[in-house]
């Protein structure tokens, strides 16, 4: 009699039995078997009780016909494991297979399925060595007796694809699965595309993500119309892949959409839905919408209550959700909810019942119960050791947690050796560019300050930035917008915490120093060099065979962003080399860079330095970085961690001059900036001449100009809200201005990419728009004719130098006209400008803008915010004048500049932009503007009809608050 297979490859995740006939059996075994498979669902106690029963009369010799011995302790075992008697299900078919032995040899065709089981339940209870036994056994049965039947073939290779699948080692687990998948000619059978899937997780798992996506549309494709439930189930693997790949909105389209379609189809059935719930659930976890992710959550638990491998899973995440939301109270219930039934189910020796111990630790952690959080922790150190082994970065992340907790109990020495085991283990398995390894780093200069080492501390946060520096730099390109901020926002902290350490009085004049310039150049403006504009202008050429180069730029980007995911085997295995794809995706880069002019700004994203800097700054020019930072701290009070910034913003500044000259600027600690702006603000409202203001913001920045006239400023935190232009020398009786002129830049990297192109006399210009019909939240808007009147001089202005001049007022200056503007010389907007103090408002390019006219049937609001003019084309325009009032505001993000307008129009491509700082008149607006451009019809260049403005109007308006008004922002 051949066994029962318990074969997840032919029927899912349920377990079958066989069914006797009455006749030749024991009666009494016979129904303690029926009785345990009666009530196994529903009446788990009962199960066992009969199981139990029903071991002892086999084990006792008690049901007599040795025929069907074998197959009995084959179906109970089976049961056993179903009502999480794991041991002794075990033991059940082991003694079945002792009694199968007694007659039949090893290699009994006989004994095939019974080898399955046993592989499989040691292979889901984590023991692989003796799963790996079993298998090799049933591979010598398959050999000898089903050499020609393909189809015992292909559920070998099945089970031992999955076999090393969650083993690691993935490369066998590709070659089984293909093999299978080659042994079928038919190409939409079942068979194969269930097999497609497999391997595409694989693929997945293995971090070649390409290959995953490839198989599992071919699954897709294959299955679409005849397959209804492979389908979905390579669908939700999809989505899972699209959530890894970080591409959030297709994983959640896929979801939504499949999650209907099993609500159609099979809507009785809630365990199909479970994977695409959990989908969901994680996919917003990770966006960090905390309320549907709970929501799917619930909806999971609620349809599968009496689902016992799948409930406590779900608990665990709900669990994990409470955490992030602060309710602690309520994760610890659901954690050891899901423990208790996880332990049941699988026994003390499961990754999953780990990861619930481990979640009750971080709640004891947080309610500084140390001793409690450390003896669990412990307990999931041994766990760790047990599944995984001492090399794995699953053991050193719980070797990092106990490190930390010794940490705070004050065992430094224990500690320490933790902590450097673990980050040991992370290099040797990820390699230097993880971000588990970069966290090991970082944890370790933490531990080092605590300790009052700061030296040993700034040198492993320096090493740190190093490699997560590389590794944003080569996965920005193939994130969108939205999620690079998420990125960022994650490291944010750790650049401002070593400029913090290397800029205190003992450092700032030391080589920690200047690394932190490098970091902080390589870091300022990050997300504004990384804009999604560039696949948008590229996407939309005409030219196939550049969009082909671009698409396999992208794809050898995200391998290489994954490749530093892989471990250093994994990686030696597929026979990728970092070095090698990195080089090639360079080369593929200047490819681009020659036909699109925006794809230097990828260039730009490479790692600079202060030196290149200064080899490209002009005679008589210098560049000055504004850097602001806070103090930070890190030690133990009372077993708890403490560690922050403070609230008080320090500034240091950097002067770049030729010949690699670099010094530095520091400020009184006890300078108090804020008061410093209030006063600012008060002088030029009232057009005052203050003494303050000067020492404050910009007397030690002179001290080291010398003779330079020209400067490239990058400004930091409050220097985003002042022109130091204006601000007032008593001692010489001197403004700024009357000697230096000053132009902002983002990042000292915009110089070593300066370009110098001629102006295209072309100017679209845009004046008064009609606001009657834009809904605002704020007072109804006032026509602005003035403004009108100052854009109908601009366009006389130019006109007669010939100019291509198209002007478009009141109705016809609508939203829509503006975003059908391609590529002018100059565009020209004199319209109210808005700007939301939202500290809180999610995408901060949302909460400024300008006020457009609005058509009756456009789509269009009327609104552009700094969000709509970042997609304009502008890539040919050298300067975009912002005539709206405080169009130079937005939200300040510290080495990010501000996320406004600005920031908005330079992205869209335009080399200069002239923003507004306060509210000035009609009059002082439209006078200055008649200067700026009969200044740049002479000139043709923005740069110096600006400064050439400047000082004519200073000469009949000397109120800082009107002449100063404006600030240009340039790209160098």
């Amino acid at each position: 009699m051949k066994i029962q297979v318990h074969h997840t490859f032919k029927f899912g995740f349920l377990l079958a039995t066989i069914l006797f006939s009455l006749s030749g059996f024991g009666q009494t075994c016979l129904q303690k078997l029926d009785s345990v498979n009666t009530f196994k669902y529903d009446q788990p106690e009962k199960a066992r009780f009969y199981a139990n029963a029903l071991l002892e009369d086999l084990d006792s010799g008690r049901c007599v016909s040795a025929l069907g011995i074998a197959a009995l302790y084959n179906n109970i075992g089976l049961s056993l494991w179903e009502i999480n008697e794991k041991i002794k299900g075990l033991e059940a078919l082991q003694r079945g297979l002792t009694e199968e032995l007694k007659e039949k040899p090893e290699t009994h065709p006989d004994l095939l399925g019974l080898y399955y089981n046993l592989a499989t339940f040691n292979r889901q209870s984590a023991r692989f060595q003796e799963a790996g036994e079993y298998l090799d056994k049933a591979e010598a049965i398959v050999d000898k007796h089903y050499q020609k039947d393909t189809d015992s073939r292909i559920d070998f290779l099945y089970f031992k694809g999955i076999f090393n699948r969650e083993k690691g080692d993935f490369p066998k687990s590709i070659e089984a699965l293909s093999t299978a998948i080659n042994l079928i000619e038919v190409e939409f059978d079942s068979t194969k595309i269930a097999l497609q899937i497999e391997l595409g997780t694989t693929y997945r798992n293995s971090g070649d993500l390409v290959k995953s996506e490839d198989m599992l549309i071919s699954a897709i494709e294959a299955a679409e119309g005849t397959q209804d439930l492979l389908l979905l189930r390579a669908i939700d693997r999809l989505s899972s892949l699209k959530m890894e790949q970080g591409d959030f909105a297709d994983a959640e389209t896929y979801s939504l959409q499949n999650l209907q379609r099993k609500e159609e189809l099979f809507n009785q059935n809630s365990a199909l839905k479970l994977e695409t719930i959990n989908n969901l659930s994680l996919l917003y976890y990770r966006i960090n919408d905390l309320e549907s992710a709970e929501k799917f959550i619930q909806q999971g638990l609620s349809e599968n209550q009496n689902t016992r491998i799948i409930k406590p899973k779900l608990l665990n995440n709900l669990a994990t959700i409470y955490i992030r939301d602060g309710k602690l109270d309520e994760a610890e219930k659901l954690f050891l909810q899901s423990a208790k039934a996880l332990q049941e189910i699988y026994g003390s020796i499961n990754p999953d019942y780990a990861n619930s111990l481990s979640g009750l630790a971080s709640i004891y952690k947080q309610r500084g119960e140390l001793n409690r959080a450390l003896d669990t922790y412990s307990k999931v150190l041994d766990m760790d050791r047990a599944i995984y082994g001492n090399a794995h970065p699953k053991y050193a992340s719980s070797l990092s947690n106990v490190g930390t907790l010794y940490m705070q109990l004050g065992n430094m020495h224990l500690a320490g050796t933790l902590l450097k085991k673990a980050k040991d283990i992370r290099y040797q398995a990820l390699g230097e560019y993880h971000p588990y390894y970069i966290k090991s780093v970082n944890d370790l200069a933490i531990y080092h300050l605590v300790q009052k080492d700061t030296i040993a501390a700034m040198d492993a946060f320096d090493h740190a930035l190093d490699a997560e520096i590389h590794h944003m730099h080569d996965v920005f390109p193939v994130l969108t917008d939205k999620q690079r901020q998420r990125y960022f926002n994650m490291t944010r902290s750790n650049i401002e915490r070593y400029c913090a350490l290397a800029f205190q009085p003992s450092f700032v004049k030391t080589p920690y120093s200047v690394h932190a310039v490098n970091h902080f150049i390589n870091t300022k403006g990050m997300l504004f060099y990384a804009s999604e504009k560039m696949r948008q202008i590229i996407q939309e050429s005409d030219d196939e065979e550049i969009k082909e180069t671009y698409n396999v730029w992208r794809e050898e980007k995200y391998i290489l962003a994954q490749a530093y995911l892989l471990t250093h085997d994994e990686r030696e295995r597929q026979g990728l080399d970092i070095k090698e794809m990195e080089e090639y995706c360079a080369d593929l880069e200047k490819e681009l860079a020659q036909h699109f002019h925006v794809f230097l700004e990828e260039e730009r994203g490479q790692y600079h330095t202060w030196e290149e800097i200064s080899n490209v700054l002009p005679d008589s020019t210098a560049m000055v970085d504004i850097i602001q930072y806070r103090n930070y701290h890190a030690k133990i009070i009372d077993k708890e961690l403490d560690q922050g910034f403070e609230d008080q913003a320090h500034y240091v500044a950097f002067v770049i001059k030729q010949d690699s000259v670099i010094e530095t600027v520091t400020w009184d600690r006890n300078i108090d900036f804020e008061k410093g702006l209030n006063l600012y603000k008060n002088a030029m409202r009232f057009g005052l001449q203050d003494k303050l203001t000067f020492k404050i913001f910009w007397a030690p920045i002179q001290e080291h100009v010398g003779d330079v006239n020209r400067i490239y400023l990058s400004p930091d935190g409050i220097y985003h809200k002042l022109n130091p232009a204006v601000l007032f020398d008593h001692d010489r009786g001197k403004y700024v201005a009357d000697e230096i002129n000053i132009t902002n830049i983002t990042s000292g990297k915009d110089l070593i990419f300066a370009e110098d192109k001629s102006l295209k006399r072309e100017a679209r210009i845009f004046g008064n728009p009609d606001f009657s019909l834009v809904q605002t939240d704020v007072m109804r808007l006032k026509q602005l004719p003035g403004a009108e009147e100052e854009a109908k001089d601009i366009t006389g202005i130019l006109d007669t130098r010939k100019w291509d001049t198209e002007s478009f007022y009141f109705k016809e200056a609508t939203e829509d006209q503006i975003k059908q503007v391609k590529n002018p010389g100059v565009m020209h907007v004199a319209t109210h400008g808005f700007f939301k103090d939202d500290p809180d408002h999610v995408d901060p390019l949302h909460s400024s803008g300008i006020f457009m006219s609005k058509q009756d049937s456009s789509v269009n609001d009327g609104i552009l915010t700094a969000y709509e003019a970042m997609n304009l084309q502008l890539d040919e325009t050298s300067l975009v004048v912002l005539a709206a009032c405080e169009t130079g505001l937005g939200t300040v993000k510290n080495g990010e500049g501000v996320f406004g307008l600005q920031r908005a129009f330079l992205v869209a491509g335009a080399d200069n932009v002239l923003i507004s700082l306060v509210k000035i008149n009609d009059q002082a607006a439209r006078r200055f503007m008649n200067l700026l451009y009969e200044q740049l019809k002479e000139v043709e260049d923005p740069q110096i009809a600006f400064f050439n403005a400047r000082h004519i109007y200073r000469e009949e308006d000397a109120n800082p608050y009107n002449w100063g008004a404006y600030i240009l922002v340039t790209k160098g």
